[in-house]
């Protein structure tokens, strides 16, 4: 029986990302910002990543960097439950924006290859 999956969507600058792509604002070293949200303080040790692949292409439009839309298929069962494949995906903020958290490795394995050129969608 196959697994069911949910796509999400991450900005990224390669395909496939580059290792330093599933490093957290925490793995960065980035310092929190002292008047960070609650909402913010729990998503400083996770990676974003959108239901949509238009919510990622926002994302990836307001980033100097970003030259795709990368997709992820990731199975059902990882959302909410803890250590359930590796890696857990939550809701998180807005309506639509996940928090990834867990083994990285793990999370590359579900890299679809599904990609959007941020350039080209853009230019009309």
């Amino acid at each position: 029986m196959a697994s069911i999956t949910k796509r999400l969507y991450r900005a990224a600058e390669r395909y496939p990302p580059a290792d330093r792509e599933y490093r957290t604002s925490a793995d960065r070293g980035r310092v929190l910002p002292s008047d960070a949200s609650e909402e913010q303080r729990r998503s400083w040790d996770a990676l974003s990543a959108w239901e949509t692949e238009e919510a990622a292409m926002a994302v990836a439009c307001g980033s100097m960097s970003a030259r795709f839309v990368v997709s992820f298929d990731i199975p059902e069962v990882c959302f909410g439950a803890q250590d359930a494949c590796g890696i857990t995906c939550e809701p998180s903020g807005e309506p639509g924006h996940f928090d990834i958290r867990g083994d990285m490795e793990e999370l590359k394995r579900y890299l679809s290859d599904v990609r959007v050129d941020v350039e080209r969608r853009n230019r009309r």
